[in-house]
This record gives structure tokens, C-alpha cells and sequence, in this order.
């Protein structure tokens, strides 16, 4: 592996496409750029001699490694996970409450999302899972809250705890940690929110003086992702602040729109290629850890099949839940049996496939790769040939931001 740095832009760039932005676009973010670029190219004529031909020596046959070929076309599940960490805080930072205090606990899984691709459909989807959502903990005969099963470096008990909780399989694992997040925005040049009020979250550090498009930085990007029940806003009519009851079932609303709004900002920016995506991919990414199968050709691969993918019309889901409390804990019990969900469901389990809402060898892993193998002898979440489609449409919990197609 060469040792050439690579500028941290470009690091950023591509960390926020993997881990944050989705994973799935990296390259189509290239595609795009280029492509807008050549809308605007100055450009000549070209006049070939029909009678010319080539000397013997060049002649040559090409390689098959100069051609990106199609790759495998299969629907997809990417566990994506978020985790605490406290060696990027900056005690003195106004937004340092968004971090809390790492000292006593060390890592835990701050999101849970599950990110389905389809590139055949040209199609995705999100669906998250409630960090206090009480679950049977895969390998033991307890239940407990579903971030207990996570470990950042081995993810296979939150993969298998996820599949006999919901039946929904895992092919690839991606995590982000707090100092990737917030420079990952800071290098996309912050992500744009719309709001409606005046908000802040004093836990956190959140604050947006008025209503309008407000562009987040890296530190204040996390203080809005990360706040949950310190969560308000100033209704004038009221002449008082107004919290978000729903705690963390409205952060990650909150957290599912500022991903497609990332994702956009990326696209925005153009700021990536296809060969500075492929160098880093194959040099390893800090702060963001993948599964050993997760190669940098088959992410060129899906990247290319996904590079029309409309971000602002990516479905997102979370797991149905009632609050309850077990023993001196105040947890959230999975609601799955109902219509929405079973359709949800049928789409992540690769039983159905997406509609339109009328709404092997380990061999040696690159740097930060972690082997799955929880499920390679279990049946493939492909669909079968025909399978039913479904449009399963959820309400949005939480206070989100209104729609601003202009704030971006």
C-alpha cells in the first residue's frame, strides 16, 4: 500500500459519502460532477483522417481491470452506526454538551440505521432503530436495550440481534464516529436546515436565532443530530419555547432528514472523482469502519449503478414502538405486527420490492475493516424473480423541519 497523504478534504469528502451521506453514491457524486462540468466545457471540432491507422505497437489488448463492469445488481442491506466518542471534544467548544461525557461508558452506538439499496430499481431506503428499543440480545437468553448489543469493532451481535428481532438480514456494516462526523461536514462546507422558529437546545448547545435557512458546521451539525429532549422551540403565538415531547423518536427524524440533506450537499458540491475516491478507498478511511467484503471496486460498482438515485425521495422508516417501563427502566417495546410495519418489514427482508408512496476467505482486511460472517449460510436477501411491491408510508415523528426545496 502506498504511503502518499492524501489532503484531508479528500478524506472527508469520501468518509461523509460512506458513512453519513449513505455510502452508496460516492462515486456518482463524481459522475455528476463531471458531468455538469462538461454541460459547461468550452469545445472544438474534431476533423479524423478516415485513412489513417495505427502502428503495430499500438495495437494493444485492453485490460479488464480499465473497465468498471457491472457488478453485482442484487438488493442490499448496510447496517450504518454512529458511535460516542470523546477524542475529538474541544472542552471550551459552546456545542461541547453534544458530546457528553464519554469518561464513564466509553463507546455506544449513538444511530442504528439500516440503508437498503436496490440498484436494479435505482432505488433506497432507511429504516432506524430506537437506541432504547428492548430486544432479545442475540447470544444470550436476556433482553435488553438494543444499543447494548453494539461494539464498534465486531458488529455481528447487533447484525444477528437485528435479524432474530426482525428477520432482516445484513450484507455490509459501516461506522461513523463523532470526529469523522462533525469534519466531514466542515469539509462539505456545512449542511444547510430550514426552520420555522427560533430553536435551541441547551443541553447540546443548539442554537438558531430565527426562523430560516441555517447552515450548519461540524460541531453544531452534531449538536443538532445528537438533541433529543432539550429539543424547543419559540412559538410567538405562545410567547414561550415549546419542546419536542417525542425525545429520541424525533431525533432521528431529524437525523434521517439531515442525511438526505448532507447527501445532497455532496451531490452540490461536486467535490469528489472516481479515481481520488478509488485511491482512498484502497489506502483505508480513519475514523470510518467497514466490513472486510465492503472492496473498493464493488463500492465503484454500486456507486455506478446508483448515480441517478433522487435523495430528497429516499423513503425512511422507524421500527413501531410503545413506550414502557420494565422494572426502573423506561424502554421502547417493538410494535411489528400492524400493516405499515409487516410491509416495511417485507421490503428490508427482500420479500417485496420498492413502489412508489401516493405521499468466502477473510484473507488479509484493509485498515478499520471488521469481518461479518453472521449470515453467509443463511438464504440471500435478494428477491426472488416476482415479488409483491409495496409503498409503505409512516408518520413523522417529532418536530421536523418544514419543506424547503431552496434551503440547500
Amino acid at each position: 500500500m502506498r504511503s502518499t497523504r492524501r489532503p484531508w478534504s479528500h478524506f472527508a469528502i469520501l468518509a461523509f459519502n460512506l458513512g453519513v451521506a449513505g455510502l452508496l453514491i460516492i462515486v456518482g457524486v463524481g459522475m455528476l460532477w463531471a458531468g455538469q462540468r462538461l454541460s459547461t466545457r468550452q469545445v472544438v471540432s474534431i476533423d479524423r483522417d478516415e485513412n489513417a491507422t495505427p502502428i503495430e505497437d499500438a495495437n494493444i489488448a485492453p485490460s479488464e481491470e480499465w473497465n468498471l463492469t457491472e457488478g453485482d445488481l442484487q438488493a442490499k442491506n448496510f447496517l450504518l452506526t454512529g458511535s460516542d466518542n470523546g477524542g475529538c471534544v474541544d472542552p471550551d467548544s459552546p456545542y461541547a454538551g453534544a458530546f457528553g461525557d464519554r469518561t464513564s461508558f466509553g463507546e455506544r452506538s449513538d444511530t442504528i440505521m439500516i440503508i437498503r439499496v436496490n440498484p436494479l430499481d435505482n432505488q433506497a431506503a432507511f429504516l432506524s432503530f430506537p437506541r432504547d428499543l428492548w430486544v432479545k440480545i442475540a447470544g444470550s437468553t436476556r433482553s435488553n436495550r438494543i444499543n447494548t448489543a453494539f461494539e464498534r469493532k465486531n458488529p455481528n451481535r447487533l447484525i444477528n440481534t437485528i435479524y432474530e428481532n426482525f428477520g432482516i438480514p445484513i450484507d455490509h456494516y459501516v461506522n461513523i464516529d463523532f470526529c469523522a462526523f462533525k469534519e466531514i461536514v466542515d469539509a462539505v462546507g456545512g449542511v444547510s436546515v430550514p426552520f420555522a422558529y427560533e430553536t435551541r437546545d441547551q443541553k447540546t448547545g443548539l442554537y438558531v436565532p430565527r426562523a430560516m435557512c441555517f447552515q450548519f458546521s461540524g460541531d453544531h451539525a452534531l449538536a443538532y443530530v445528537r438533541s433529543r429532549s432539550g429539543y424547543s422551540y419559540f412559538d410567538p403565538a405562545k410567547g414561550s419555547w415549546v419542546k419536542d415531547g417525542t425525545s429520541d423518536l424525533g431525533r432521528i427524524s431529524r437525523q434521517q432528514d439531515f442525511i438526505r440533506r448532507a447527501m445532497q450537499r455532496a451531490l452540490d458540491k461536486g467535490s469528489s472523482s472516481p479515481r481520488v475516491a478509488n485511491e482512498l478507498l484502497n489506502t483505508g478511511l480513519r475514523n470510518v469502519i467497514t466490513d472486510d467484503e465492503l472492496s473498493a471496486l464493488s463500492m465503484l460498482q454500486l456507486a455506478q449503478a446508483m448515480r441517478n438515485i433522487n435523495t430528497a425521495k429516499i423513503p425512511s422508516y422507524t421500527i413501531s414502538s410503545a413506550g414502557q417501563m420494565i422494572g426502573e427502566e423506561a424502554v421502547l417495546i417493538p410494535k411489528i405486527q400492524n400493516d405499515t410495519m409487516r410491509q416495511v418489514l417485507a421490503l428490508f427482508q427482500g420479500k417485496a420490492s420498492f413502489g412508489t408512496p401516493t405521499a468466502g476467505d477473510e484473507g488479509a482486511l484493509a485498515p478499520n475493516a471488521v469481518s461479518v460472517r453472521a449470515f453467509t449460510s443463511r438464504p440471500s436477501a435478494t428477491p426472488p424473480t416476482t415479488v409483491p411491491t409495496v409503498a409503505p408510508e409512516q408518520d413523522t415523528l417529532g418536530i421536523v423541519p418544514p419543506d424547503d426545496p431552496s434551503c440547500r
